[in-house]
């Protein structure tokens, strides 16, 4: 690879947090892809699984609010799941405009199959950081959003 030119907008490799943060996300995201890879599930829909596990039968607006996403894009997200039957989306029964997603009994079995890979995949994660630094990236980020 050649050099480059004097770029007219300089910003040194590491001066943007932006860049550094998604370089970063994919990176481990990566990670927890190759990790979960043997139930046939990536990080994003791990992450949907437990998130409905945790809150329920919810709406897709407070799927997208909890986690900084708009709603076509959870609709979307929610796709590939619904298609294996480990999540529902069913007409709310107090507005018909509204929609619930819904963890099934299938998307409960995996999420227990997927546990352990994941956990593995956190230890591992600790012990790049170190558990003290792993605690504050995550506080750090979770002031973020």
């Amino acid at each position: 690879m050649g050099r480059m030119k004097p770029s007219p907008f300089p910003v040194e490799p590491g001066e943007c947090y932006s860049l550094a943060l998604r370089r970063a996300a994919r990176a481990v995201s990566r990670q927890y892809d190759k990790a979960l890879a043997p139930l046939a599930l990536n990080n994003g829909q791990f992450s949907m699984l437990v998130l409905l596990a945790g809150l329920g039968p919810v709406r897709i607006q407070k799927i997208a609010e909890t986690l900084a996403m708009d709603r076509t894009t959870v609709t979307a997200a929610l796709k590939p799941l619904q298609r294996r039957k480990l999540v529902r989306v069913d007409v709310a029964g107090d507005d018909a405009r509204a929609r619930d997603a819904v963890l099934t009994p299938a998307g409960e079995a995996l999420l227990r199959e997927a546990m352990p890979l994941w956990r593995v995949q956190q230890e591992r994660l600790k012990k790049m950081l170190s558990a003290e630094d792993a605690e504050a990236l995550r506080a750090h980020l979770g002031r973020l959003v």
